[in-house]
């Protein structure tokens, strides 16, 4: 009986491990924005009271609901890295996150939105690049394998 409450009791604390860090903070409908291609990817950047804000919005570019299936609670890896390509931050180390796949319907047109705020106090001033991306694996249901369309590297001047 105690093996068994202590393994529901662990199961219950991995479960709850990422929830919510990687939801979207604003869904905005009927975006204008055209593309040859099926779906929008943008990050942008902006140095705000010791942090480095990171803004990703992902956008369904066509006519028709699509999804997008993530194989865990990670939605996406933030990269920073330095002149010489060293990495200085990267999101995801000493994170946990649920192993369950997390399925997001977007509506034609519709953008979802999520926000990382990366704290730069041990961050020197200086040029960086981000590299930004998706953690996709499936859209509508099929593997997803075309690493460009969710990936995007933008540089960073650290003031």
């Amino acid at each position: 009986m105690k093996n068994i409450i202590w393994f529901v009791s662990l199961l219950l604390v991995l479960s709850a491990c990422g929830t919510g860090v990687n939801a979207p903070l604003e869904t905005k409908e009927g975006v204008e924005k055209m593309s040859d291609s099926n779906w929008l990817f943008d990050v942008k950047t902006e140095q705000s009271d010791g942090e480095l804000v990171v803004t990703l919005s992902v956008t369904n570019n066509q006519a028709q609901a699509s999804s997008i299936d993530f194989s865990s609670g990670q939605k996406y890896e933030l990269i920073l890295k330095n002149e010489d390509g060293e990495s200085v931050y990267r999101y995801s180390e000493g994170m946990m996150f649920t192993m369950a796949l997390v399925h997001e319907t977007f509506e034609p047109s519709e953008t979802k939105v999520f926000e990382e705020r990366i704290s730069l106090d041990n961050i020197s001033a200086g040029s960086y690049i981000l590299d930004a991306q998706l953690m996709v694996a499936a859209v509508d249901g099929s593997e997803w394998d075309d690493a460009n369309t969710f990936h995007k590297q933008v540089k960073v001047n650290i003031n």
